[in-house]
């Protein structure tokens, strides 16, 4: 039983990480559809950082490497919760691309909450995942 529980979830945290992958691919080529004078400097800098970022865990995920759902849990989180700061949030740094303050098309509001959702997926089961797995007691 308790197997097949690991099994499940760590087929779920793969689903997770196809969801980001989906949500990230959108979200980039919303900001290509925009172009890049859509955000300031500092933000197009620290979001090819978070782009470097995903690409890492969602490999690690996809191919089930062991520290895929300790990386999933702390980025997953972190990265979506800065994807809501910087969309959802009146404009509140150069760090802002604020939807709050300004007219943004359908693709946007979607694109951003697809990959807001994917990175909590992510976050949420590599913690369920991490959590769950049986403990080596051998020295």
């Amino acid at each position: 039983m308790a197997t097949e529980n690991a099994d499940r979830n760590e087929r779920r945290l793969v689903a997770a990480g196809w969801l980001f992958l989906v949500g990230s691919a959108v979200h980039l080529t919303d900001h290509l559809r925009r172009g890049q004078t859509s955000v300031t400097d500092a933000l197009y800098i620290v979001g090819t950082a978070g782009v470097v970022v995903q690409a890492v865990v969602i490999t690690l995920i996809l191919v089930r490497h062991r520290i895929a759902p300790l990386l999933a849990a702390g980025a997953g989180f972190s990265l979506s919760l800065g994807f809501a700061a910087a969309h959802w949030l009146p404009t509140w740094s150069s760090l802002s691309d604020s939807f709050i303050d300004h007219h943004v098309s359908a693709f946007s509001v979607v694109a951003s909450l697809l990959e807001i959702a994917g990175g909590v997926a992510v976050g949420v089961m590599g913690t369920v995942v991490y959590w769950n797995r049986p403990v080596d007691v051998r020295a």
